[in-house]
């Protein structure tokens, strides 16, 4: 069995409920982005009752995520002054992942190493 070559963002946000609105808003420019973008999967942001948030992003490889994070960086600098960010994943292929340390050295990120798993 071969192992999934998916790149996987984790965010977890702390939201005060003045910066909601615009959190979200933000949130689905940046889904707007995928038209833009080569290799960029799937994207989702959830939303728990009390102000926690979580995105999901999907990539086909670190390069996509690299470019994501090019395209929105504008509209991820508008997010880091609405919420806190409170964690950081990175799942995926060890080669992948060891491409996007200096992207996210600053965010102090939790790294796993995908190893079993499947790709429909």
């Amino acid at each position: 069995m071969s192992t999934p070559q998916i790149v996987t963002i984790i965010g977890y946000f702390s939201v005060p409920a003045a910066h909601a609105e615009a959190f979200r808003n933000n949130c689905a420019e940046m889904v707007g982005l995928r038209d833009l973008e080569t290799g960029h999967l799937s994207s989702a942001y959830s939303f728990g009752a009390d102000g926690s948030a979580v995105s999901r992003e999907d990539y086909d490889s670190a390069d996509a995520v690299i470019r994501h994070m090019e395209v929105g960086s504008h509209i991820f600098e508008n997010t880091q002054t609405l919420v806190e960010i409170t964690g950081v994943e990175l799942h995926g292929p060890e080669a992948e992942l060891r491409k996007l340390q200096d992207l996210f050295s600053g965010m102090s990120p939790k790294v796993f190493v995908t190893e079993i798993g499947f790709r429909s």
